[in-house]
């Protein structure tokens, strides 16, 4: 899999995701972030996570 074909599912995936599978996703980003080190995946976690609670927050 190439890193723009898991970007093509994740925006699938914020598009068809129910409220609480958005909800399990965010709180599963939170988590990873509290024990990543890497800068680079710390950088790509916290875009996932700003991107689910931006659909979060469009759903209001």
């Amino acid at each position: 899999m190439t890193a723009l074909s898991d970007m093509k599912r994740f925006y699938r995936f914020l598009d068809e995701a129910s409220d609480s599978q958005l909800s399990e996703k965010r709180e599963l980003l939170v988590r990873f972030l509290d024990e990543a080190r890497d800068p680079d995946v710390i950088r790509d976690a916290a875009f996932l996570l700003k991107k689910v609670e931006a659909e979060m927050l469009s759903r209001l």
